[in-house]
């Protein structure tokens, strides 16, 4: 029996891997991914170790979180159902989440009652609180007639978001988990984020109220959401609008931004299971499938699909749960979605069964709903548990709820387990643990850990000062190098130089690639004679992709524009801060991170669809049949008719209307075209303009870090010059050194498992 020991660090994102005890070689195949996340390469991971090991018995020891081991039980069982290799697993616990966050407001509570001034200032402070306190969105995303809001309201356990058509979202809602908070209030805000409706408590009537009011486009609300377990999280629904139901072209531009999105914040994408294939569903899952195709299994596990409606099949008779969820696997496979996270629910009896226990008055249609709640306790296919794509050990957790409830006669405790919809708020809340929970506590370390190493590599400096005169002078001889060289600029120059040299050709490039793009895109099937039906097809078809073309098109643009610079400049500068501590000492000097604004594109209004079509109607006279015409003038008593035919058969015409369908293309797509090439010369111009304003603030950034230095230059020269000074600053950094040694011992450990 071949044995495996595997132990893998979310936090520091380090993995370990032994066959029979030996650290695994450069030559293996799992060695490049020693330092990336597990789920990245999670798929790979088994038949890797089942090649190299070349045994039919292996026993793999895990040494990991609850989570992680849990995908690698369910790789593991895939990878057995395909194979001919016995596995057996064995899991070495590791320290999960929640003692980790009280360890670092512990940590955090020390540093501000510890030695050093410099750790207790505002900014230490503010960045610790905002690491910990930092916001996680799950954007709902979802297609007309989905029941995305009933779904978002079942979460909420209370009606707040509209659900009518005529109501629907229009604007950008996000509502924040606060909890233990008692009611909703939210803040309604215009385009340019100013607050139009000040911090008021809503409910369903205000929120309707807010949606239909035309100044408001954003919605910032905040309450308690149950199914969010821990404060740690700091969760955000967002409820999207669909891109062709929103207010205006920003807020459809969000939706492609959210699935593009490179930090992979979690998507709940609803599905109506009784009506697939809309042409607004095929253009979003289409950039679905290329988010899902780059990153491994967190691109996979960050797409959720709530396949709603499902308890409109007739299950009690030809209708099969299993059949359905087939076929819209078969259907998403169409859009290169292979395996995708299917959760089927009825968010409609969740959400009644929920207003229920809470005591909330039900309408007439609603107390139905609810009383049809046997058909998931007694129909053993609508116990939606268990389709859900869930590790079989918490779908079993969520299944053992619904046996308690109904041995303590809970009927609606565990038809509303059998609904589905808890087994999504699992799904979202293992996402968070999984990927943002670990990712929080790495950004939280990090947040003070620098000040802390300055501090520390300081007092390493003064007390080699103090032990070796011999090193005293080479500091000397060190610090008048980096004077000299800054004294005369040398330092920064090249940096410089190579900052105002950036380059972005190749992105001019990609943007101008988009015309083909769009080129492409706007076509249709037309020609000059078309009925008005025809063409009436045909113009809906090229306006929903004319909708779907201005939201990628327009993201892909603020990409091109911000990203590329934003990446290069930070990497020079990087470089330099770099150099700096090279000639000092170590991490004697740090920089923040820059932040970059972004680029924005508008896309104006477009023609007039119905007014073009009316303007190039014509009438034509068309045969639509024949008819027989009798010769009324042959008779008996003329002789002379008796010869000529009995009748004859004449044309039958009417009035058609056609329309010059390549005309009403050629207008309509005239401006449109027009529009779209008019902001890719703005991209570039954008380009080029941001070009100079990121350089001009990278080269302010750098002169600061010129400062910063020379201050720091002036300090340490002040130190080693001044020997009864230098003493008295030794003496007190000795029992500093202690405090920090022990500080930084506690803070390594948080990251270790």
């Amino acid at each position: 029996m071949a044995d495996v020991y595997f132990k893998y660090n979310p936090y520091k994102l380090e993995t370990v891997i032994r066959y029979n005890g030996k650290d695994i070689s450069p030559d293996s195949k799992l060695y490049p991914y020693r330092g990336e996340r597990l789920q990245v390469w999670m798929d790979r991971l088994v038949p890797i170790v089942a090649e190299e090991c070349n045994d039919d018995n292996i026993h793999l020891t895990f040494h990991g979180t609850l989570l992680d081991y849990e995908d690698l039980q369910g790789a593991v069982a895939e990878e057995s159902r395909d194979g001919n290799i016995s596995f057996t697993l064995e899991h070495v616990e590791a320290q999960e989440t929640d003692d980790k966050f009280k360890e670092l407001v512990e940590l955090f509570d020390d540093m501000q009652q510890g030695p050093f001034d410099d750790l207790k200032d505002e900014n230490i402070v503010r960045n610790f609180r905002k690491a910990l306190g930092s916001e996680f969105e799950v954007s709902v995303i979802a297609t007309m007639s989905s029941g995305k809001s009933t779904l978002i309201n079942a979460m909420l356990g209370q009606e707040l978001v509209p659900s009518k058509h005529e109501a629907c979202t229009a604007l950008i809602a996000r509502i924040k988990d606060v909890d233990g908070m008692q009611g909703f209030t939210a803040v309604g805000l215009d385009d340019d984020r100013n607050v139009v409706y000040d911090e008021q408590p809503v409910d369903l009537e205000r929120m309707k109220q807010l949606n239909e009011d035309e100044r408001i486009s954003y919605i910032e609300a905040k309450g308690d959401i149950p199914f969010i377990q821990t404060r740690k999280a700091n969760l955000i629904l967002v409820d999207t609008p669909g891109p062709n139901n929103s207010r205006n072209l920003e807020h459809g531009q969000h939706t492609y931004g959210v699935i593009k999105n490179d930090a992979k914040p979690l998507v709940l994408y609803v599905l109506n299971a009784t009506q697939l294939a809309t042409d607004d569903d095929n253009n979003l899952l289409r950039k679905v499938a290329e988010a899902m195709s780059v990153g491994g299994k967190q691109s996979k596990d960050r797409f959720i699909f709530a396949v709603n409606k499902i308890d409109e099949y007739d299950t009690e008779r030809a209708d099969s749960i299993t059949g359905a969820l087939d076929n819209i696997r078969k259907y998403l496979a169409q859009y290169g979605i292979e395996n995708p996270n299917l959760f089927p629910i009825s968010a409609e009896m969740a959400k009644v069964i929920r207003l229920h226990r809470r005591g909330a008055a039900l309408t007439r249609k609603q107390e139905k709903t609810l009383a049809e709640y046997d058909l998931y306790t007694d129909v053993s296919q609508m116990h939606l548990t268990q389709y859900a794509v869930l590790p079989a050990a918490r779908k079993k957790a969520i299944e053992q709820l619904a046996l308690a409830a109904r041995e303590r006669g809970d009927i609606y405790g565990e038809t509303l387990i059998h609904t589905g919809l808890p087994a999504i708020e699992e799904a979202i809340n293992e996402y968070l643990d999984k990927y943002a929970v670990t990712a929080k506590v790495k950004n939280a370390v990090d947040t003070f850990r620098k000040k802390v190493e300055e501090k520390r590599m300081l007092g390493n400096l003064l007390r080699e000062i103090e032990d070796n005169t011999e090193e005293k002078d080479r500091i000397n001889a060190r610090l008048e190098l980096v004077e000299k060289q800054l004294g005369e600029g040398k330092a920064t120059a090249s940096f410089k130089a190579k900052i105002q040299n950036l380059s972005f050709e190749d992105e001019k490039q990609e943007i101008k690639k988009l015309r083909s793009k769009i080129d492409t895109m706007l076509k249709g099937k037309v020609d000059q004679k078309m009925t008005v039906t025809a063409i009436d097809q045909e113009m809906a078809r090229l306006i929903r992709k004319v909708d779907h073309l201005r939201n990628d098109v327009v993201t892909e643009m603020e990409k091109l524009v911000t990203d590329k610079l934003r990446a290069d400049a930070e990497r020079l500068v990087g470089e330099y801060v770099g150099h700096i501590q090279s000639l000092l000492h170590e991490n004697a000097v740090s920089v923040d991170r820059f932040d970059v604004g972004s680029a924005t594109f508008i896309l104006g209004d477009v023609p007039d669809a119905v007014e073009l079509i009316d303007r190039h109607k014509r009438q034509e006279q068309e045969k639509v049949g024949e008819k027989w015409v009798e010769n009324t003038n042959k008779k008996i008593y003329k002789p002379w008719t008796w010869f000529q035919s009995k009748g004859h058969w004449t044309g039958i015409y009417e009035d058609r209307e056609y329309v010059d369908g390549t005309k009403v293309f050629d207008e309509y797509l005239k401006p449109v075209r027009g529009n779209f090439y008019e902001n890719i010369m703005l991209a570039e111009r954008q380009m080029d303009e941001q070009s100079k304003a990121l350089k001009q603030f990278f080269l302010n950034e750098l002169d600061k870090l010129e400062g910063v230095i020379k201050a720091k230059v002036t300090e340490l020269r002040a130190l080693t010059g001044n020997s009864k000074a230098l003493e008295e600053r030794i003496r007190d950094d000795r029992t500093k050194m202690q405090w920090l040694q022990d500080f930084l011992l506690r803070l390594d450990s948080i990251l270790e498992i």
